[in-house]
């Protein structure tokens, strides 16, 4: 006969077992994608934080950025649970390679920002200053660029900053805005012209 010990082992055992096999990853995506279950999503996200983080932060040795994009990155993990496949992969191993297309779109899209920015002022010379460190004056060079650009037309305006700040291809602005790529290039780059000419004489 059991004693009371053995059975309270048992019990706790059970407990155990259940337990392991009501969090496992498979179960807790199926609880996502067939109920919506935001506890089992909070269980996932609270999994695999700190896995994806130091991915991340491996890769960009930056705390804010790393916290942010690990945000963005466990957005797309739920967006695109259905994709997940484990008869290819490990959960783990998934979601680790979309944390790095995530530092890789990040990449991507700030040196598509930065091209497009030295585009616009490749022709001008920053104002040197003994006293006025470049980040300040990085500053005072985008705030009269925001100037320059509110005396501009709306849809000039709207054009320069849909390319040069949100990154969209003269096709995308041009579908956007309902308008012929060609004058959509045409009204952006009278823009950088004028940008340029202005921040010449800009000290």
């Amino acid at each position: 006969m059991d004693t009371t010990g053995e059975l309270t082992q048992k019990k706790f055992s059970a407990r155990q077992l259940v337990s392991k096999v009501f969090e496992t990853d498979q179960y807790l995506i199926r609880q996502i994608l067939d109920e919506d279950d935001k506890r089992a999503a909070e269980i996932l996200i609270d999994r695999y934080y700190k896995t994806v983080y130091r991915e991340i932060y491996i890769k960009t040795s930056d705390e804010e950025l790393s916290l942010d994009l690990t945000q963005e990155t466990f957005i797309s993990i739920l967006r695109a649970l259905s994709q997940f496949d484990a008869s290819k992969a490990s959960f783990k191993t998934w979601i680790i390679r979309i944390a790095q297309n995530k530092v890789i779109d990040y990449r991507r899209s700030r040196y598509n920002h930065e091209s497009i920015m030295t585009e616009v002022l490749e022709d001008y010379d920053e104002p040197s200053s003994d006293c006025i460190e470049d980040n300040a004056i990085n500053s005072m060079t985008k705030e009269k660029v925001m100037q320059i650009l509110k005396k501009q037309d709306e849809v000039s305006e709207r054009i320069f900053m849909m390319r040069a700040y949100e990154e969209h291809s003269f096709t995308q602005i041009a579908q956007m805005m309902g308008m012929n790529q060609g004058a959509v290039k045409a009204r952006y780059y009278k823009t950088v012209k004028l940008i340029r000419k202005e921040l010449e004489g800009y000290e």
